[in-house]
């Protein structure tokens, strides 16, 4: 087995340039990612090699208030 020298880095997609963010009602705001087209509960911690921190900043986040196919 091969061994790297790369350490493995937990982000947040909360805090990555290539997110954006949206909230259902009152549940946990989702990270839908720009590149990748997935989502992610936006604050779960997990690997990524895309990751780009946006730094401080406001968050955006565009919040729906019913379920639809569309969003």
């Amino acid at each position: 087995m091969a061994k790297t020298n790369s350490k493995v880095h937990k982000i947040k997609c909360i805090n990555c340039t290539h997110a954006s963010l949206l909230q259902w009602f009152e549940n946990p705001v989702i990270a839908q990612c720009n590149i990748r087209k997935d989502r992610m509960v936006a604050e779960s911690e997990h690997s990524c090699d895309l990751f780009r921190d946006a730094g401080p900043r406001k968050l955006d986040i565009k919040h729906f208030d019913h379920y639809s196919d569309e969003d």
